[in-house]
């Protein structure tokens, strides 16, 4: 299946994905659960709009093109969406061990169907660096696409509920902050590991990428990463005030940097097949 299509059909997985686990960082008991409705029901919409992109790209492809590695990572975004979507059900009713359970097997599924998807971006063997490498670089990815997005969406909701405590804006922020932090290292680590252990693909790609694509890679860091982590500076001394309106507008700021920077990073997979 096309690298172009698939890496941008990529991102909206990775919110979706991502979203959930930033909600697991959340204090349940502290929020309301109309902002797990809300929040929940966005990521929903994002995760059922990259499943009928995939279903199309299907739908448009040759039978040939059907191996068994793409009927894999799609039946599992299948079965991703379908307990998302019975979690989200779920928070119009009181069964807790039903919802606890459909938000287990959402976030479990969801990294399987993670793991399928990585499969189709790199050559290398099955017992190589790549296939450790390139689903933990979509899965940090995936969690700092999600921490800025609940992130935003946390702060709105305190213009709802403006007599909620700080604590759970403060949990979600140091979420974000420690998986970008976490990120930007693993970035500048990357490619080290790939360059001195990946198969002769990768290490071409490398090389492709710094001829051809260095103002794209320089963009991507510049955006996503260093005015991230300045703009959590930012945000924090906003917070310790605290001013959540001010802190909500500087993460939508964020927001606005990592997913331009992350779009970035999916033209470069789209590119080099290489998981900036």
């Amino acid at each position: 299946m096309a690298l172009f299509p698939n890496s941008f059909l990529l991102l909206l997985y990775q919110v979706a994905l991502g979203g959930l686990f930033a909600l697991a960082a959340t204090p349940f008991h502290e929020l309301e659960r109309g902002f797990y409705k809300s929040t929940a029901g966005v990521l929903f919409v994002l995760a059922l709009l990259e499943l009928f992109g995939k279903l199309d790209l299907y739908r448009r492809s040759l039978p040939a093109a059907w191996g068994l590695g793409s009927v894999t990572e799609t039946a599992l975004h299948i079965l991703f969406v379908l307990f998302f979507g019975l979690y989200l059900f779920s928070l119009w009713g009181e069964r807790g061990l039903f919802r606890a359970r459909t938000f287990t097997l959402s976030l479990f599924l969801g990294l399987l169907g993670l793991a399928a998807s990585a499969r189709h971006f790199y050559q290398a063997p099955l017992l190589s660096f790549e296939t450790l490498l390139y689903p933990l670089s979509f899965f940090l990815s995936a969690l700092l696409l999600g921490s800025v997005t609940v992130g935003m969406l946390i702060g709105h909701w305190y213009l709802i509920d403006t007599g909620q405590s700080i604590e759970p804006f403060v949990r979600i922020f140091k979420f974000f902050v420690v998986t970008l932090v976490i990120q930007t290292l693993f970035l500048l680590i990357m490619p080290l590991f790939l360059y001195l252990a990946g198969s002769p693909e990768t290490v071409s790609s490398l090389e492709r990428l710094w001829e051809d694509h260095a103002i794209l890679i320089s963009m991507r860091f510049l955006v996503a990463q260093a005015a991230a982590l300045v703009l959590s500076v930012l945000i924090w001394q906003t917070l310790k005030i605290p001013h959540t309106m001010a802190a909500t507008g500087l993460f939508y700021i964020a927001l606005l940097g990592v997913f331009v920077g992350e779009l970035l990073g999916r033209q470069i997979l789209a590119l080099t097949a290489l998981p900036f």
